[in-house]
């Protein structure tokens, strides 16, 4: 959502009438962001000729608008959710839509692939203003919200491994505002990667723009911008060798300070490669070329 959110603000810095669509008010604000909202009440006002932008998994969305004179858009930010509809022979009509912006190149695979059409994707990008390296705690950071059963899982099974890591604590971010999960990821020296069926999995690129050494899963879509020079990776459902791969990469701090400081410059470089004005420049021309045309 935070990226939807980014992607209205940049809208609406040029000059379109954009805005995000919810029922209700949200009850937190987590994201910090300017973009405005359109509160409907479950029945959107729309106008004949708008664009109407619904992320993947989200059929329902579409009933809301069901019979308009819109162009149906679908911003697609992970694969593994799309919902597939009866048809196999339909082509992306079975998703109810008219057209598909995709995040990632895994995204855009999946779709030339399967649907045998060409994705056009905004790719993620870093704020180097709200993810940049800050002094340095002894502390491991997690976010188990997609995968608390398995973060458990890493955490117990470490502490017992390797008992001589065992006083280091473990920062669980979950249930709080972007300003904060940033915050904590700038003070954390290591990250544990959970990624799992991803199309790109953005937290660990988080932290190498935090100078926080990533440990853990690809997801598959981070293979994308993780290699072996910018964290410590291990192959998928390889849980044993994630636990070990973490105390590998605390050991490196004191045995060779040289590669430590190596991976953490590959990981600001890769990070630097996803910046906001690359990102905000695909989503201008793609918006560009699909105002263009007719509804």
């Amino acid at each position: 959502m935070a990226v939807v959110y980014r992607h209205v603000e940049w809208l609406v810095a040029m000059g379109h009438d954009a805005a995000i669509s919810l029922a209700t008010p949200p009850a937190r604000e987590f994201y910090g962001s300017s973009a405005p909202l359109d509160i409907h009440g479950g029945r959107p006002a729309t106008q004949p000729g708008d664009r109407y932008v619904i992320p993947e998994g989200q059929p329902q969305l579409l009933q809301l608008v069901a019979g308009a004179p819109i162009r149906r858009v679908m911003f697609c930010q992970n694969q593994y959710y799309v919902p597939f509809g009866p048809d196999p022979a339909a082509g992306i009509a079975e998703l109810g839509v008219d057209r598909v912006l995709g995040s990632s190149r895994a995204i855009q695979a999946f779709f030339r692939d399967v649907y045998r059409v060409e994705v056009p994707i905004v790719p993620y990008s870093i704020d180097p203003a709200s993810y940049a390296p800050a002094p340095k705690e002894r502390a491991i950071l997690v976010m188990p919200r997609k995968m608390p059963a398995l973060a458990a899982f890493v955490h117990n099974t470490f502490k017992r491994r390797h008992p001589r890591c065992a006083d280091i604590p473990w920062w669980v971010i979950d249930g709080v505002t972007m300003a904060e999960a940033a915050a904590a990821m700038a003070h954390a020296q290591w990250f544990v990667s959970l990624s799992q069926r991803e199309s790109f999995g953005l937290p660990p690129l988080e932290a190498m723009a935090c100078g926080t050494i990533p440990v853990g899963f690809r997801g598959d879509g981070g293979r994308e911008y993780m290699v072996a020079a910018n964290g410590i990776w291990v192959e998928d459902e390889d849980w044993l060798g994630c636990v070990d791969a973490l105390a590998r990469a605390i050991d490196m701090v004191d045995s060779d300070p040289q590669a430590h400081a190596a991976m953490l410059s590959a990981g600001r470089l890769t990070a630097q490669h996803y910046s906001p004005a690359a990102a905000c420049d695909a989503l201008r021309e793609f918006w560009r070329e699909e105002l263009s045309r007719p509804v």
